[in-house]
């Protein structure tokens, strides 16, 4: 925007000034149009780079989220467990006297 109004200065004599503003929005749309299009080139390459990378190393992945699961399932049984021990110590003494 700030260069399409400085380019739209020159003609400011003949249009009385209304160049400058026109001028700063034909900048800044070019602007827009250049930011879009660049940030969407970025955007295809880094996921295309992504995907391809993820890709060729399926089978790595696939084995490591298989070892978490059950990591994950063993950590909860033991969880469990633990609770089961700990509340069961909780109701079964209630702290009276037996009679």
């Amino acid at each position: 925007g700030a260069i399409g109004a400085a380019i739209g200065a020159v003609p400011a004599v003949f249009t009385f000034g209304l160049s400058i503003p026109i001028f700063a929005m034909v900048g800044s749309g070019c602007g827009v149009v250049a930011g879009a299009a660049l940030g969407g080139t970025a955007g295809l390459v880094g996921g295309g780079a992504t995907g391809y990378g993820a890709y060729t190393k399926r089978e790595a992945i696939g084995g490591t989220v298989a070892q978490t699961m059950t990591k994950v399932d063993e950590c909860a049984r033991y969880a469990s467990s633990s609770a089961s021990c700990v509340r069961a110590r909780l109701v079964g003494g209630t702290g009276g006297t037996a009679d």
